[in-house]
């Protein structure tokens, strides 16, 4: 493996702490952009956008959901899974999901309960 890509695979720490950010709790009271609901969405929607293009195909979904479910549930069933959310999410059926499009879809999603953890202080 060459210096490249060892490099490729660092993880400094301030990255580190700015991923985690994301997960904190918001205080409203004293909102911090990097854990804004805007924030936690964009940084949700990152995660599929395997490819970094601004857009989320089905066959990027589908690669996510065979990474968390795949072990469990049959090839089929993924595939229809990302059918299904493909023909929601995907509003103007350009077959991307943009992240207008993929905030649309998290509308009623919890997400800073959901992207929320507490640590004990």
């Amino acid at each position: 493996m060459n210096n490249k890509v060892l490099e490729r695979r660092k993880v400094y720490f301030k990255d580190f702490v700015k991923v985690l950010s994301h997960f904190r709790p918001i205080n409203k009271n004293k909102p911090h952009p990097w854990n804004s609901r805007e924030a936690k969405l964009r940084f949700a929607f990152t995660m599929y956008d395997l490819n970094k293009s601004g857009t989320i195909t089905k066959d990027e979904f589908q690669d996510i959901l065979e990474m968390m479910i795949g072990a469990n549930v049959p090839k089929e069933q993924v595939n229809s899974i990302a059918d299904r959310t493909m023909r929601e999410a995907d509003r103007d059926g350009d077959g991307y999901i943009t992240f207008q499009e993929f905030c649309n879809a998290m509308e009623k999603t919890d997400i800073e309960q959901k992207m929320s953890f507490r640590f004990l202080t």
